[in-house]
């Protein structure tokens, strides 16, 4: 019983996120109803299966969709100022975690993760799978950049600073639920069972949307996954990321959320800087375009952003992506390394004291 109460507490967050037009709703929506129950109830039911498993499935379909032969030419011409870009945003990023972690006390491995700015699913996703990680510390610094993001960056947009037309373009509420989705959720989901016994990271992610970007470019007619997959998928990731939180670990909480606020902003200022270098280094870029395609807030939100003050969508879903699947694929990795080096040090002072 305590399960189900959960669940409706989980649906009544996303319903209210979603009815407020708030970023992420059924995901932040959930965590937050998921989290109240918890707190007030003083339970924690155990999930019948592994919710962050099967929510990770259509989102990795959902970023394969955006892989087509148009997106991988253009990843290919602009691949040099694509990676400097994306290298550059993330070790500012990374000096930004140093400087929250010195100023917070926090867990510097969380600090790290939650810096980087890959999307709170994928964030979370990626040091779920690494020891020492606190979610909770992730979740928080990558939940105040995201809102941040979103509430500034349109801010910019539409300011005299980018000279932005104040048009709004409608955008299309989504695919419809149709049979068609059925036999590709089941060829992802076998994607992220084969990825998982490859080792991949991330697998559940990254299985569906390696197999989904292949069928794409082999020129199959993938059906666009229906809006409210999206939306359980978000719920699920939710539910099970409120589960996890606990903010009593957290030392001066409001310290923290300020200094992470305060990060964020100091990101967005340096996505801009990044945004003037780019002019001068690629040709027939607009400063809205290139900033847009730069800013460290979700795709899909970028995208809707992008084309509602009519940038090029193709520039800006390019840069997203590819930073997003640099982010998936290389990060992890680093990320390891690094904190292999950092558990070594302490290894060895803690050998010479």
């Amino acid at each position: 019983m305590s399960f189900y109460k959960m669940l409706a507490s989980a649906l009544i967050g996303g319903t209210v996120f979603y009815l407020c037009h708030l970023p992420l709703a059924w995901l932040l929506g959930a965590m937050i109803g998921t989290l109240a129950y918890v707190k007030l109830s003083k339970q924690t039911p155990k999930l019948p299966f592994s919710f962050r498993t099967y929510g990770l499935i259509p989102i990795g379909y959902t970023i394969g969709e955006h892989f087509n032969k148009q997106t991988l030419l253009d990843m290919v011409t602009h691949l040099p100022s694509m990676l400097l870009m994306t290298v550059g945003l993330i070790l500012f990023s990374l000096l930004l975690a140093v400087v929250t972690n010195k100023l917070t006390h926090s867990n510097l491995k969380s600090t790290i993760a939650g810096s980087i700015p890959g999307g709170l699913t994928q964030m979370i996703a990626i040091s779920s799978e690494i020891k020492g990680i606190d979610l909770t510390v992730v979740t928080i610094i990558q939940v105040c950049r995201i809102i941040t993001v979103i509430m500034l960056v349109p801010f910019v947009v539409y300011s005299p600073i980018l000279h932005a037309g104040s048009t709004v373009v409608s955008v299309a509420a989504g695919a419809p639920v149709s049979w068609l989705i059925l036999p590709f959720m089941a060829i992802a989901f076998i994607a992220g069972i084969i990825a998982k016994k490859c080792k991949f990271p991330t697998p559940f992610m990254l299985g569906p949307l390696i197999v989904i970007a292949i069928l794409l470019l082999a020129g199959v007619n993938v059906p666009t996954i229906p809006t409210p997959i999206i939306a359980a998928a978000q719920l699920l990731i939710g539910i099970d990321l409120g589960l996890q939180m606990k903010f009593g670990k957290i030392e001066n909480k409001s310290r923290f959320l300020v200094v992470s606020v305060i990060s964020s902003i100091v990101l967005v200022s340096f996505t801009f800087l990044l945004s003037a270098i780019l002019l001068g280094i690629e040709e027939n870029i607009s400063l809205l375009t290139a900033f847009i395609g730069l800013a460290p807030g979700g795709m899909a939100e970028m995208a809707i952003l992008g084309q509602a003050v009519h940038a090029d969508l193709t520039i800006i879903t390019t840069y997203q992506l590819f930073r997003l699947l640099f982010i998936l694929f290389i990060v992890p990795i680093i990320m390891k390394k690094i904190f292999l080096y950092m558990e070594r040090r302490k290894e060895i002072k803690a050998i010479l004291k």
